[in-house]
């Protein structure tokens, strides 16, 4: 097994006054290593004005898949699956971090599954050429996940 994380680029941006990240860099390591996975980007975020934030109400993970439309797959023939796939953890307010976390524990196998399934679809297939994301929100003391 690679000592590498499992994803080629990471960026973690500054907390502001009364956030938290509700999960770290070794529980997400975690979770895609046990699903065998590996993603392009992992981004931890910090939201800002346009973004929702409520400790009742707010995006907490975001998973993209970047559609390989024809294209691209031509002038790119030898990109990984992996580099269509990007992760944003979301800061959420400090009062609801513990709770949060907790709650993601649960759903972050969801959400591997979720990426291992886009990296192993066929390249060609409708599916791989479009856009796609997964978000996991919280609101009212739950997770809701959706696949759009």
């Amino acid at each position: 097994m690679s000592d590498a994380p499992p994803w080629n680029d990471y960026r973690r941006s500054r907390l502001r006054s009364g956030m938290s990240y509700p999960v770290g860099r070794d529980l997400i390591e975690r979770s895609l290593r046990e699903t065998g996975i590996a993603i392009g980007s992992l981004d931890f975020a910090v939201p800002t004005a346009g973004h929702p934030v409520s400790p009742e109400d707010q995006d907490v993970i975001e998973v993209s898949w970047f559609g390989r439309s024809r294209s691209r797959r031509l002038a790119n023939a030898s990109l990984m699956p992996a580099d269509a796939l990007f992760m944003r953890v979301w800061a959420v307010p400090s009062d609801c971090r513990r709770e949060v976390s907790t709650l993601l524990v649960g759903a972050l196998p969801t959400v591997c599954q979720w990426l291992a399934a886009a990296s192993a679809r066929d390249p060609g297939s409708v599916w791989s050429t479009s856009n796609h994301e997964l978000t996991v929100r919280y609101r009212n003391h739950a997770l809701a996940i959706q696949d759009r």
